[in-house]
């Protein structure tokens, strides 16, 4: 596996989706009014707006990570396609929990979270999510097998 490449693909696909996943959970609170509710809430994984679209979340990662999995393998190296891919979805899914640790638990910010919090209250939508980001290459992987070999002109 090439590290370096794999995490230049990570770092602005975890960024979109940061960004998406965020902005998702803004604009409902803006389009329903649940702003007050949100503020109201015991903590983050309970404030209506978060709850109404975590589930999204999960698709918003299979559909930023499956394609940074297309741009990864652009250039192809020989070799096993399969082992590549197994520990390409290995880092990407080590990179997303060092950095969501980090990022949502250690750092203090309006979306962190205590570590109980995060990890137990959170469930099932961090594991989906996790999930989602190791699958990711691996439904890259399905699609080039799964596309028909061009005929010889």
């Amino acid at each position: 596996m090439r590290l370096g490449r794999a995490l230049a693909w990570f770092v602005p696909a975890y960024l979109i989706v940061t960004v998406l996943a965020s902005a998702s959970t803004l604009i409902y609170a803006g389009v329903n009014d649940t702003a007050a509710a949100d503020e109201a809430a015991s903590s983050m994984v309970t404030a209506p707006s978060f709850t109404a679209t975590v589930p999204y979340h999960v698709l918003i990662m299979l559909l930023v990570f499956t394609p940074a999995a297309y741009l990864y393998f652009r250039r192809p190296r020989g070799g096993n396609q399969t082992r590549e891919t197994l520990l390409l979805a290995l880092c990407w899914l080590a990179a997303a929990m060092v950095v969501d640790f980090v990022g949502f638990v250690v750092i203090q910010n309006p979306w962190s979270m205590p570590a109980r919090e995060f990890y137990v209250d959170y469930q099932p939508w961090i594991s989906l999510i996790y999930l989602a980001i190791f699958a990711s290459p691996w439904l890259r992987l399905a699609a080039v097998r799964a596309r028909p070999a061009r005929l010889a002109a």
